[in-house]
């Protein structure tokens, strides 16, 4: 790599982390004060200073696995003072109903915050912290994992830099992946069949307290409150396929009137909703698995490099910035570093794979409201409301504990079928019967939901 114009740079860092989004900049502070200098390497000029922004998703969703980050780094403070806190979401259903699902049994929000501001709170952090170095404007063409080195691009040439470890934190089209991916790791990266459109919303309509989402069985549209009042929306289709898809509208007018039929209600929420459809991008959806996140003692990845998900549950985020603090925590707990490396993939990739599968079905289940509605999904609303202490609500676990997310999908699982047992046992009839009877049907199958005496069940 040193020949063709490469020149190698003196005074290389401890650790080189591709990418200096949300993810990077929390693996820097998470690593400087612990493993010595760190160097962010960043393709895109400084966003606290590009005009216009960075064209993203306004919005992400903080809970309890990001805020321990954020509060580990001594940020969460700064960062609370942007976000508008969450205490449920309002389904505005195609009856005219509405359906409110509180985030959690006990009132806690989670929070809203608009992703440039978060990020430039974390660029000001890691640019401040004592042994981070952020490079803007350089572009990481190559990963040698046995030096380890990075080849970076940027205006003045290429050159090689070298140091002990390298963080790949770049994203779902990650450059660093490639390295493993060339040792022979299998990573899938696919587009999913969901496309979004970003919309503005006027908040005069709509209270601020809460997500707001109008399904329509194959499309939904969200909205979460921003700090001015306004509301940053989402429209979500399929990418190809029958209406509504974007590939069955050919024009903006299309667009429209496919918007119209399925969302009437939105069309007076949001007045300009016709110019916003023709204006604004589409924009896919990627999700990647990679079956092997790190090499030997010398390379990691993090975040969407290694687990990028549909953004349903919110949790993209959350759980990259876990991903930092479990690799901190696995280094720190041992003096072999490839065994810290190995102890941080097999601590993470069941959990990652869990909330991505998790994620995904969780748009399927917001867009159309019977699926809520069978007799299993009733069902599953009353166990988890008669056995409050057996049965923690899914979200509610996700977002408001730390607790393994392959745990969760685990019981998830186990409720489903529960559920699905009760009625092939009991029949349909179960769903609507007292609750006493419930609680009898129950025990046999799950002996600590209740401590009543069996009334019997027939």
């Amino acid at each position: 790599m040193e020949g063709n114009g490469v020149r190698r740079t003196e005074g290389d860092p401890e650790t080189v982390i591709v990418g200096a989004g949300l993810v990077g900049a929390v693996t820097a502070l998470y690593l400087a004060p612990r493993f010595g200098p760190v160097t962010l390497l960043e393709k895109r000029e400084d966003p606290r200073r590009a005009p216009g922004g960075q064209g993203r998703s306004l919005v992400v969703m903080l809970s309890a696995r990001g805020w321990r980050a954020l509060s580990d780094l001594g940020v969460a403070d700064a960062v609370r003072g942007i976000c508008v806190p969450l205490h449920g979401r309002r389904g505005h259903l195609p009856d005219g109903r509405t359906r409110f699902t509180p985030y959690s049994r006990d009132g806690q929000p989670i929070w809203a915050v608009e992703r440039e501001r978060l990020h430039h709170i974390l660029l000001d952090a890691a640019e401040a912290a004592p042994g981070v170095r952020i490079r803007f404007g350089r572009r990481v063409s190559s990963v040698d994992l046995d030096e380890p080195a990075v080849l970076v691009e940027d205006r003045h040439g290429r050159h090689r830099l070298t140091c002990r470890r390298v963080l790949g934190c770049d994203g779902a089209h990650s450059a660093a992946r490639a390295a493993l991916e060339a040792r022979g790791t299998r990573a899938e990266v696919r587009r999913l069949d969901l496309a979004y459109q970003e919309i503005d919303v006027p908040g005069d309509r709509l209270d601020g307290t809460m997500t707001h989402y109008w399904p329509s069985g194959k499309a939904m549209f969200a909205a979460h409150p921003l700090p001015s009042g306004r509301f940053s929306g989402s429209l979500f289709m399929r990418l190809e396929g029958p209406a509504p898809s974007y590939a069955a509208a050919a024009g903006g007018r299309d667009l429209f009137e496919m918007f119209a039929a399925h969302f009437p209600e939105l069309t007076a929420v949001v007045p300009d909703i016709a110019e916003q459809l023709a204006a604004k991008a589409v924009s896919t959806l990627t999700a990647v698995r990679c079956d092997r996140w790190v090499w030997q003692d010398t390379f990691a990845l993090l975040g969407d490099a290694c687990h990028a998900m549909a953004p349903f549950m919110g949790h993209g985020m959350n759980c990259g910035f876990e991903d930092a603090r479990v690799l901190v925590g696995c280094l720190g707990a041992s003096a072999d570093r490839a065994a810290g490396l190995a102890a941080y993939e097999k601590s993470r990739i069941e959990d990652a794979d869990a909330i991505s599968r998790l994620s995904y079905r969780h748009y399927f289940t917001m867009a159309d409201p019977a699926r809520a509605e069978t007799a299993v999904g009733v069902l599953r609303g009353r166990l988890t409301a008669l056995f409050p202490d057996r049965f923690v609500p899914l979200y509610e676990r996700c977002a408001f504990t730390e607790e393994s997310y392959a745990s969760v999908l685990r019981d998830e699982q186990r409720l489903d079928r529960l559920a699905a047992d009760l009625i092939d046992r009991h029949g349909t009839g179960l769903v609507s019967a007292s609750d006493d009877r419930l609680r009898a049907c129950t025990r046999p199958l799950v002996p600590d939901t209740t401590t009543l005496e069996d009334t019997g069940c027939s």
